[in-house]
């Protein structure tokens, strides 16, 4: 072929055909593409059109470290029913265990949970200091950032992820300021609004109470006590202690496998 045109797997946004066909539109404008191509120009429009929702509606911007990231729109209610809980696809390990498979997942679950805010959210991820706290998040609405923890964002099961997203997220959506601002009631609002948004978006709230039992807790004068927090988290939402722990038990098994 003599004219430059791009391969239907090269990659805009995470979007497949979509830089092929913007070619074929710029050569039919130009007069140069050839007649055969002209049959199938449309086909491939229709399926970005189908394939591109309304968190793919700005172009994606990239993150200071170089990754990309994407600005969500968010337009689900947060108090729509939940989604069927996730399960493992065949042969691939359970989310709520596991760690992320790559940096294109966080951000994938980060935008399912900001569609269920009930705002619209155009935000990044990209990854913060260590030491440094798991996730903080900077900006407004309008354009904010979260920073992930370099060696959690290897470590942490995407499910755990999405109501860290959640958190964050709601920080920003219920007006619960900063991270130097907070105290603990608005630390455990943000828990229980952003446990709403992840759940919506199919998360699994037992799991990730249960992740952060297995874990060290901390306690500190802004952010009060980890474990206390999981305790009000499940009565708001009416989960058993005990299921809680089974949890627990199940992802100490796995992480130490």
């Amino acid at each position: 072929m003599s004219f430059p045109i791009r391969s239907p797997r090269h990659l805009t946004g995470g979007i497949v055909v979509f830089a092929r066909v913007v070619d074929k539109i710029r050569l039919q404008a130009a007069g140069n593409l050839p007649a055969s191509y002209l049959k199938s120009l449309l086909l491939p429009l229709a399926v970005v059109a189908l394939g591109v929702g309304p968190s793919c509606a700005v172009s994606p911007r990239l993150a200071p470290n170089g990754s990309q990231a994407f600005p969500a729109r968010s337009n689900q209610r947060a108090n729509a029913a939940p989604s069927q809980p996730r399960r493992p696809q065949a042969g691939r390990a359970d989310p709520r265990y596991r760690p992320a498979t790559n940096f294109s997942e966080l951000q994938a679950v980060a935008g399912e949970v900001a569609k269920t805010s009930g705002r619209e959210i155009r935000w990044r991820l990209t990854l913060g200091d260590n030491p440094g706290p798991l996730a903080k998040i900077r900006g407004g609405l309008d354009d904010c950032t979260i920073f992930l923890h370099p060696v959690a964002a290897r470590t942490v099961p995407p499910n755990t992820w999405a109501f860290i997203f959640g958190h964050e997220f709601a920080h920003r959506v219920e007006g619960l300021g900063s991270h130097s601002q907070t105290n603990p009631a608005n630390e455990l609002k943000a828990d229980i609004a952003g446990a709403r948004y992840a759940m919506a978006a199919g998360y699994r709230l037992e799991a990730f109470l249960g992740w952060v039992l297995a874990e060290p807790n901390q306690t500190s004068t802004t952010h009060g006590s980890l474990r206390d927090r999981v305790r009000a988290i499940a009565k708001h939402f009416g989960i058993p202690q005990n299921v809680i722990q089974r949890e627990a038990q199940r992802y100490s098994k796995y992480r130490v496998k």
